[in-house]
């Protein structure tokens, strides 16, 4: 596909040119200023495996205070304070390694007035 009075003369690079912007487009978006997501200090990035375990074996999470939870667990990767009004006011994230040593968001806690109201895992 060429364009005849036009810069763009193959396909690669239009691709280029796409990645490009919307890359420039989307970039600053998805990582706005506005989302306060906090790192926990000295924190393991993989601290959800136990976690996880304990999901999958039935434990239930629902009622525990943040103290509780820290106690036992240790703190997350991650402390998302943007909750959703009426759902949650904070969303905790805990990560998991695979045997490969490769990392993901595992278990996620969600918090309404220090005691923990939903659980997801991945």
């Amino acid at each position: 596909m060429q364009f005849r009075h036009s810069p763009i003369r193959n396909k690669r690079t239009l691709a280029a040119m796409l990645i490009l912007f919307f890359t420039l487009l989307y970039g600053g978006i998805a990582y706005s200023a506005e989302i306060p997501v906090v790192i926990a200090q000295g924190g393991s990035k993989s601290s959800g495996n136990e976690m996880l375990k304990a999901v999958l074996g039935g434990t239930d999470f629902k009622g525990m205070s943040k103290q509780q939870i820290i106690s036992t667990y240790g703190e997350p990767w991650q402390k998302d304070t943007t909750g959703e009004k009426g759902r949650y006011d904070q969303k905790w994230i805990y990560s998991c390694e695979t045997e490969k040593r490769l990392t993901y968001d595992c278990v996620f806690l969600y918090f309404m007035a220090d005691r923990v109201v939903d659980v997801e895992n991945f």
